[in-house]
């Protein structure tokens, strides 16, 4: 009979801790249309899960579009130089270059990294 009351315990309070589980460990909302909003998350300084979020985002939507970009032969001609610089320091540089005219703020972000990498990391030939 113990058995079957703590079974049952178990059974009614399972529904409960994965409703907090999902609560607990559902990702921020991180909308990222223009150069300004990446050029926002990716100085952001990381004091809160979401401010940590919108640095993984920027990270990583960075390496997509390059990766992408790399894919396409008519892309944007982009050669880093060696060593590679760290990418923190370009993203900075990036969110100054957005921030130094309000026209770029408003580019969809994808097309405005491009630009700005495609300028800052010309390719020699």
């Amino acid at each position: 009979m113990r058995a079957i009351i703590v079974c049952l315990t178990a059974i009614c309070a399972a529904p409960t801790f994965a409703a907090q589980l999902t609560t607990q460990t559902t990702a921020p909302s991180i909308v990222i249309k223009t150069a300004g909003d990446l050029a926002t998350a990716c100085t952001v300084a990381p004091k809160t899960k979401t401010d940590f979020a919108r640095l993984n985002f920027c990270n990583g939507f960075a390496q997509g579009v390059l990766q992408i970009n790399q894919q396409n032969d008519s892309g944007t001609k982009i050669c880093l130089s060696n060593p590679a610089p760290k990418r923190s320091d370009t993203m900075k540089e990036h969110a100054s270059w957005v921030r130094a005219d309000p026209a770029r703020r408003v580019e969809l972000a994808s097309v405005s990294f491009l630009k700005f990498m495609g300028g800052r990391f010309p390719c020699k030939q």
